[in-house]
């Protein structure tokens, strides 16, 4: 399997590691079921050799897996941060769901259109994706991402637990993220699932408002042109 450049962890302290069961089974956990729609696509970087952008969106990283087929207690250094893709047509944000395992822009994605994915994801993108905005808020998204699929306890926290990241400013930020959850609402973005043999990613994007608003918003608009028409 060939590996890709731009890695959501790009390890150097240990050699490739393949996707397990585990792991396998934790992104289907957190990704839930009901697909839309299947079709395949060829994702490139949206800025040629530049993994997250022309913004950089990326922040260092150590971080420590208990299990999930990577080496009990082994810390890595890597990066977390905000991909930005093209599938030909547009470009995108996204973020990788399998914390495991490297990129591989060489092969094909088969693309999932989702509408709602597994309950906390989808309340982080709900509380957080809005605060996306440079570096240290795109690493902090995508660490709490991971611990919402890498941690196996009852307590969402990067700091401690299954899956953790020893980058203070990261971890706080991220930490706060999960906080949101518990007041979270859910059903502003729908999530276009990338998946291959490297790392899965996801993509959101907003619900559009059913034709009924939009045409409540519209007559309200007219409605407030017409008073300002009569002032």
């Amino acid at each position: 399997m060939g590996l890709g450049f731009g890695l959501c962890n790009d390890w150097e302290s240990i050699m490739h590691f393949t996707k397990t069961i585990a792991a396998a089974f934790a992104v289907t956990l957190a990704l839930g079921a009901g697909v839309a729609e299947a079709k395949t696509v060829n994702l490139t970087t949206a800025v040629s050799g530049k993994y997250f952008g022309n913004e950089n969106w990326k922040t260092g990283i150590k971080q420590t897996i208990l299990d999930r087929g990577a080496p009990i207690g082994q810390t890595y250094h890597g990066v977390s941060g905000a991909y930005r893709f093209s599938d030909g047509i547009d470009s995108f944000i996204a973020f990788c769901i399998d914390p495991y395992t490297y990129l591989n822009l060489g092969e094909i994605f088969t693309v999932e259109e989702k509408a709602s994915v597994v309950a906390n994801i989808d309340k982080l993108f709900n509380a957080a994706y809005a605060d996306v905005t440079d570096a240290l808020s795109a690493s902090a998204f995508q660490v709490a991402l991971w611990e919402i699929v890498a941690e196996t306890g009852q307590v969402l926290d990067v700091t401690d637990g299954n899956h953790s990241v020893s980058n203070a400013n990261v971890a706080q930020v991220a930490n706060e993220y999960l906080s949101r959850l518990a007041t979270a609402n859910t059903g502003k973005y729908r999530y276009t699932i990338y998946r291959n043999s490297g790392q899965d990613q996801i993509r959101a994007s907003e619900v559009p408002l059913p034709a009924s608003a939009l045409l409540l918003l519209g007559g309200i608009g007219g409605l407030a042109a017409m008073r300002r028409k009569k002032a």
